[in-house]
């Protein structure tokens, strides 16, 4: 195979790198690539220095290098597109897979390369184009170099970022088929659902109970922290899970619409081990959300955060739905959070088939409230 053929791969990848460049169109928009490229550099030598400092103890290394070089790879053919139009038809190397190293990475290697990422980005403040192709060979060429020592190959690592760029900007959003699609229907999350989150005194604090057709279910909560604030209210969040996911063991258990016919589902996706992962998500998001005015005037979720989150559920199957499907069960399950903390409850519907969570306070649907009953209905095939 030629090296043209070889880095085909890379043209491909720079086409869709261009399509999902979110600073294109900003008058610093290399400057800011620049500061993108650097600090994705960072975390690529700080990888070195984990697998140095934990050895046997951190057998994650390869994954978290495929990871951040992917990334680092992104910043530099955009960065390229931009400052060094037609570079990357004359880059050469990373013909395949690599062998790691004899005795690991080499240290010095990866000090070159954040060196000649930091020359990059001299160039760049100083406006000194001119030097910028040499610089930017340089950076490429030691990438090619610490990556063959760290056993992995460019293309599997923008094979990785590709995955995790469409998993967060799909060009369609097409749900993820209910993971209880072909189940009995009492085994199915229910397809449509109102729930009524009432507020209560309940001494010197407030709780929250959840009633669904006139019938109290769940535990009462309260906020179980010194300074209240709305935690009472955060099963939304698994309904949000639930409708934008179809994913809750959490609700599952509450409706009772456990997978029995399938034992090994039954223990392996519907029991306590993972709700108590849903819980601890719910809790994570939360902890960010409290920083961020619980997301009030956002429209988008920090990467990092939803990286995070399906890091936690690895080894479950809601690991299967893409990163937009988180972000969005998180801003509609935090819009409708911040209407039942400021209105004191509400009824909230619920509709797996439109995937749509509604909110409307308690005056509105009283009395519509006691008349309805709740809807099952089979999902979309």
């Amino acid at each position: 195979m030629s090296e043209a053929t070889a880095l085909a791969w890379l043209h491909g990848f720079a086409a869709l790198a261009e399509r999902t460049d979110r600073f294109a169109g900003k008058p610093d928009h290399a400057a800011l690539l620049a500061a993108g490229l650097i600090g994705e550099a960072g975390s690529v030598v700080a990888e070195l220095k984990k697998e140095r400092r934990e050895r046997e103890a951190y057998p994650v290394y390869r994954n978290r290098m495929l990871e951040e070089v992917g990334d680092f790879l992104w910043y530099f053919v955009r960065l390229a597109a931009v400052v060094a139009p037609g570079l990357i038809d004359e880059l050469e190397g990373d013909a395949g897979a690599a062998t790691p190293t004899m005795g690991g990475p080499r240290l010095w290697a990866f000090l070159d390369f954040g060196s000649s990422v930091g020359d990059v980005l001299a160039s760049i403040s100083s406006s000194g184009i001119a030097d910028i192709r040499p610089r930017l060979r340089r950076a490429w060429a030691l990438l090619n170099e610490i990556s063959k020592d760290a056993g992995i190959s460019l293309r599997e690592a923008a094979n990785r970022n590709t995955d995790k760029t469409r998993s967060r900007w799909p060009d369609e959003m097409q749900y993820t088929p209910l993971f209880d699609d072909g189940f009995p229907e009492e085994e199915q999350l229910p397809r449509r659902l109102h729930v009524e989150f009432r507020e209560r005194s309940r001494g010197s604090q407030k709780a929250v109970l959840l009633r669904c057709n006139g019938i109290n279910f769940g535990d009462r909560l309260t906020d179980n922290i010194k300074d209240p604030d709305g935690y009472r209210f955060h099963d939304i969040f698994h309904f949000a899970y639930a409708v934008h996911l179809g994913w809750s063991p959490v609700v599952r258990a509450l409706m009772r619409s456990k997978r029995k016919s399938r034992p090994d589902i039954d223990e392996a996706q519907d029991g306590a081990r993972a709700g108590i992962v849903e819980e601890a998500v719910s809790a994570i998001v939360f902890s960010r959300a409290k920083q961020l005015k619980f997301f009030a005037g956002l429209d988008h979720v920090d990467l990092d955060l939803l990286k995070t989150v399906r890091e936690f559920v690895e080894g479950f199957e809601v690991a299967a739905v893409p990163l937009w499907q988180w972000e969005a069960a998180i801003l509609v399950g935090y819009r409708i959070f911040r209407a039942l903390r400021d209105g004191g409850g509400g009824r909230v519907t619920l509709d797996l088939v439109e995937r749509q969570l509604v909110y409307a306070p308690h005056a509105a649907h009283h009395e519509q409230a006691k008349s309805e009953l709740p809807v099952s209905s089979q999902g979309k095939t």
